[in-house]
């Protein structure tokens, strides 16, 4: 029979060479990979810094209100009721100040003045017989004079009658209250319209006249005055800057649903570039409520202060550092004015 070796186990909490070798092997990596770090941290910290340089720019501060662009519309309108015969222009046509626009069926007010002059001519006739004919030569008693006020007072009521059927005649036409295009018709021939009606037969605007309205909460409403700075920035432009002049800030608030009050603000927009700009174009309206221009500037986040004394540290050519006192000046909350201290060009580094 042949013989088992045998094999002793391990002494107990005693390691075996290789383990121990293992063990001896990752020490030594993590030394020095910590030894690595280290060196490469403290090296970036020694030697990298952020910096910025002294520029010259303009500062201020502004506060903005979104809104649109809207098209100076003239809605013209029927001043009777009645049944449109004829449509005289349509979508797109440009018309002038005045121009007939559309008719309604005039026969019924035709009659109506026909009658009221009719009605004039009996009036005049029995005014002229009794204060002429009738008691010409008659002691004026207080009944004959009630009689002859009463006979002007009829003759009066006749003239206004037929003034008013003439205006009525006159008004089934409708006129173009301005120069401008025709944007929308929304009667045809045979449509009956009304006075009560709360839709325009029509609109028209004026191209060239644009306006672009927001509506400012009470704070920012608070902040708007006229001799304010306005400028348009237009989504469709990539928000570029259009000269605007504030011309309506409505006392009157406009109650939302949730019971919030808000006013609306109206700015005339300029269009030096002749881009294209058209009715319901989003943007912003921003009022600029202070401004220095031209000035040298840092960010905020380079001065450094001991006391009330301000000063940067400015980097040199061989990459060391000097400190620079300073006076600063006018802030927009992200950089500062530089009154004295520093000149253009020159490297600061920022606070970290």
């Amino acid at each position: 029979m042949s013989r088992l070796k045998e094999v002793k186990p391990a002494a107990k909490g005693k390691l075996t060479k290789y383990k121990q070798k293992l063990l001896l092997g990752s020490v030594f990596l993590v030394l020095i990979t910590s030894l690595f770090l280290y060196k490469n941290f403290t090296s970036k910290t020694d030697t990298e810094v952020t910096t910025a340089k002294v520029t010259k720019t303009d500062l201020r501060i502004a506060f903005s209100i979104d809104g649109k662009l809207a098209q100076d519309k003239y809605e013209p309108e029927f001043a009777i009721s009645g049944k449109v015969i004829k449509v005289l222009v349509k979508e797109g046509d440009r018309v002038k100040r005045g121009q007939w626009l559309a008719l309604l069926d005039s026969q019924e007010a035709q009659k109506n003045l026909e009658k009221a002059l009719r009605d004039y001519s009996k009036e005049r006739n029995d005014f002229d017989q009794d204060s002429q004919v009738t008691y010409v030569d008659t002691i004026i008693t207080d009944t004959i004079r009630r009689i002859l006020e009463k006979n002007q007072w009829d003759l009066d009521k006749a003239v206004l009658d037929v003034e008013l059927k003439d205006l009525a005649l006159q008004q089934s036409r409708s006129l173009s209250p301005t120069e401008g295009i025709v944007a929308q018709i929304n009667i045809k021939d045979g449509d009956v319209v009304s006075t009560q009606s709360q839709n325009p037969i029509m609109i028209i605007v004026k191209p060239d006249v644009l306006s672009f309205v927001a509506y400012a909460e009470e704070d920012d409403a608070l902040k708007i005055t006229d001799d304010q700075t306005v400028s348009i920035a237009l989504e469709a432009y990539d928000k570029e800057q259009f000269p605007a002049k504030l011309t309506f800030l409505s006392p009157l608030a406009t109650v939302d649903a949730n019971g919030l009050a808000s006013y609306k603000v109206t700015a005339g927009i300029e269009n030096p570039n002749n881009l294209k700009l058209m009715d319901g174009m989003e943007g912003s309206l921003s009022f600029i409520t202070k401004e220095v221009a031209d000035v040298l500037t840092i960010p905020n986040k380079a001065v450094r202060r001991e006391g009330s004394q301000a000063y940067v540290l400015v980097q040199e050519a061989d990459g060391s550092s000097k400190k620079a006192t300073i006076e600063t000046g006018f802030t927009d909350g992200k950089n500062v004015e530089v009154v004295s201290g520093l000149i253009l060009g020159q490297e600061i580094i920022l606070n970290q």
